[in-house]
């Protein structure tokens, strides 16, 4: 079986699509274009197959060299049939059958994932998490996912449902959730979370202000990131409250399910160094067992690149049947 396969990452905003070799982890070629899922599935599949040509092309390789194509999406998704089911980000996409119509357009299988769990795989085998068997990848960016790594498998649970970490509930009276609980992580330290913080918290005084041109409604969790290089206090302490209640669900998800490392991705992670001092500080105050201690926190290795390469490699292993 060939060691090159396609590894496809899809957000609300962005889709990306890379040749990957899964014997190294190297993306041989790999491109991005715009999602625009408010132009209909049809659209999305057309121009999504178009992007897969062109990385083809980039990679100079034939098509028949590629053992198939795997998908890493933002949920919720129904993976057993292959379908996005998402209304959130992907308005547009309800119920598209992306695996029939990339596999049957292309004539090769195709795997679909949840976007966290592709994720998880590629820093498992290629990014910070190699050589373990049991890790958490934690993405904090619009919202809170996890991909979790057990017995070096992905792990999935009953109904794919493993990993929606960032709607477990860590105030049980806290701050309404869109999904109808309340408390939930995601309300608390996800980008929009740290937005909306900004925005109740800011004045006149601070370099936030000045950064969102003294429009507050307009901050966003990249606008608190910038000010915070620039040593904006507001920013600092906003980023030190997200990063302690990182540290709260990390705690718990320590006591669960007790892995070697937590690898720490999405877009929020970019000013790590204004988060992990609080997440490592709540973390050492609330670990239950001395052994807790030994379990590395740490930012994930491949950026953007998590994605289409966990993707790809969910793909073989699943031709494999090691996934």
């Amino acid at each position: 079986m060939s060691t090159l396969a396609i590894g496809v990452d899809i957000g609300g905003t962005n889709m990306s699509a890379a040749v990957v070799d899964g014997l190294t982890g190297m993306i041989v070629a790999r491109d991005t274009i715009e999602t625009l899922s408010s132009q209909g599935g049809d659209d999305g599949m057309r121009r999504l197959l178009s992007l897969i040509e062109r990385v083809i092309q980039q990679a100079d390789v034939a098509l028949d060299t590629i053992a198939g194509v795997g998908i890493g999406c933002t949920g919720p998704l129904d993976l057993e049939n292959g379908l996005v089911k998402n209304p959130y980000t992907l308005s547009g996409w309800e119920d598209l059958p992306i695996v029939s119509t990339l596999s049957g357009a292309l004539q090769r299988p195709a795997l679909l994932l949840n976007d966290a769990h592709a994720a998880a795989l590629g820093e498992h085998q290629a990014g910070a998490g190699r050589g373990t068997q049991n890790m958490v990848y934690i993405t904090v960016s619009t919202g809170i996912g996890s991909g979790l790594i057990l017995n070096s498998r992905l792990f999935r649970g009953y109904g794919d449902l493993a990993g929606e970490v960032g709607h477990t509930s860590i105030k049980y009276d806290g701050r309404p959730c869109y999904c109808g609980r309340l408390g939930c992580w995601e309300m608390y330290a996800s980008g929009p979370a740290i937005a909306t913080l900004a925005k109740a918290s800011v004045t006149p005084e601070s370099v936030l202000w000045r950064l969102c041109g003294g429009q507050p409604a307009a901050i966003t969790a990249r606008h608190v990131g910038d000010a915070a290089q620039q040593s904006d206090p507001l920013a600092i302490a906003i980023f030190r409250e997200a990063g302690l209640y990182l540290g709260v669900g990390i705690a718990n998800l320590i006591n669960t399910i007790a892995p070697e490392i937590f690898i720490l991705g999405g877009g929020v992670m970019q000013s790590h160094e204004f988060l992990m001092p609080a997440i490592h500080e709540t973390v050492r105050q609330q670990q239950y067992a001395e052994a807790a201690g030994e379990i590395r926190i740490v930012r994930a290795q491949l950026g953007l690149n998590a994605g289409v390469i966990g993707a790809a490699y969910g793909l073989l292993r699943s031709l494999n049947n090691t996934l």
